[in-house]
């Protein structure tokens, strides 16, 4: 058993060493141990106990089969006579985040609520007061479980998630179709290029109010969901061509499609009338995490927030974000469109956005990257970006039009010199 979820009901739990009782004037003031001994007996029946958090095992206990438990999550629940409480959350966050975080070895409580993380010391996530603290749930992770197990994904979705699949929308037709599936001799392999990009279309509003010293404070933020998610092959003899172009199906009112910035239009999301490949969330959901743990290299442009939306965690060396690529500390970031326009002679977005032609858009200039720095490494790509820049501040960052005819067209022919 690798994981212990305890949640206090009106029962009376019993254990060696220590008691819970939900009654009230018996809870007022107890500590929950923050680490737990679990062994079988001799006849067969489970042994917990107190022990003291920083001590291990001997090798005769671990022998006859003891372990340990760490407690990593506590819930209790806030009592608030007027507005009825609310649940806070007390977790114990472990070596991985502060090491890629922070560079340092370490472990650290933090409080979660409504309005903010912070630190915490280990003894408010385990010591409580029921007049305004009660326990409801208690989470307890096995010691040195990661070490002693492999606990690396075994990938267990299959590949043929990226096979052909049918519509959910009913006027959906082939001739529509605008990507051709992977055949079963393309399927990915860890390293491979996918150029991705989603459009997203707003459920709920921001909700804000207007404070007596002039400023505004947001009450509720707006709600964002995906709505259409798009990978393109990112090598071989089809690179470029799309092999994912979902639109997701969603039963909530969508407040504001922005089509300005997503493409996505009235009625391309209701299987009733799209034209569109309507698939649910679900599916698409598996089609990313199957390439996740695949170990492909996806290459976009702000992929850091789609995926942040998308509520989906890739690795950072999974990702290729050419807002990144193109961009010089402490300067502002760089649009797709005007990028297409400065190195690729491409001009983009023009009326609307179409997630196919900015993920192609981003493979190209990744390609353009690694052309860069092969024709004359860091010194080089720094003078082409800071040529990049001036450009862009010249032009207040808006791409001319392309027959303005006044000198100020794409600068592909002579913007890039390598020594």
């Amino acid at each position: 058993m690798a994981l212990i979820g305890i949640k206090i009901g009106e029962e009376l739990c019993s254990m060696e060493g220590f008691t819970f009782d939900t009654r009230a004037e018996d809870l007022r003031h107890v500590w929950i141990p923050l680490t737990l001994k679990m062994s079988i007996s001799k006849s067969q029946g489970l042994e917990i106990s107190n022990w003291p958090e920083g001590e291990e095992l001997s090798s005769a206990e671990e022998a006859d089969g003891a372990s340990l438990y760490d407690l990593v999550v506590t819930v209790p629940h806030i009592l608030d006579a007027r507005t009825g409480g609310n649940l806070v959350a007390h977790i114990k966050v472990g070596e991985t985040y502060h090491q890629r975080k922070e560079g340092v070895t370490h472990q650290q409580w933090y409080l979660f609520n409504d309005f903010l993380i912070e630190p915490i010391d280990k003894t408010e996530a385990a010591q409580f007061d029921v007049n305004w603290k009660v326990p409801a749930i208690m989470y307890y992770a096995k010691r040195n479980y990661h070490s002693k197990y492999d606990l690396r994904i075994k990938n267990p979705i299959e590949a043929s998630v990226l096979l052909t699949e049918a519509s959910l929308a009913r006027k959906q037709r082939k001739s529509h179709a605008t990507f051709i599936p992977l055949m079963v001799s393309e399927m990915p392999q860890a390293g491979d290029l996918v150029g991705l990009d989603a459009e997203f279309v707003t459920l709920n509003q921001e909700e804000a109010e207007l404070r007596s010293d002039g400023t505004k404070s947001t009450i509720k933020p707006s709600q964002m969901s995906v709505a259409r998610i798009t990978c393109v092959r990112g090598q071989g003899p089809n690179e470029g061509v799309p092999f994912i172009d979902d639109y997701i199906s969603t039963q909530e009112q969508v407040v504001d499609y922005l089509t300005q910035y997503s493409g996505i239009k009235p009625g391309d999301l209701d299987a009733k009338i799209s034209s569109k490949h309507l698939t649910t969330l679900k599916s698409t959901y598996l089609k990313l995490r199957f390439l996740i743990d695949t170990g492909v290299r996806f290459v976009g442009h702000g992929l850091q927030k789609d995926f942040r939306v998308i509520n989906l965690l890739v690795l950072k060396d999974q990702v290729i974000d050419t807002v990144y690529l193109f961009h010089m500390p402490r300067k502002r970031m760089i649009s797709l469109r005007f990028l297409a326009w400065y190195f690729l002679d491409l001009n983009i977005q023009g009326e609307t956005h179409d997630s196919i032609e900015d993920a192609r858009t981003a493979l190209q200039l990744y390609r353009k990257y690694l052309e860069l720095s092969r024709g004359g490494g860091t010194d080089e790509v720094r003078k082409v970006l800071k040529g990049l820049y001036e450009k862009g501040r010249k032009l207040d960052w808006k791409v001319p039009d392309s027959d303005a005819g006044d000198g100020q067209g794409s600068p592909k022919s002579t913007k890039i010199v390598l020594s």
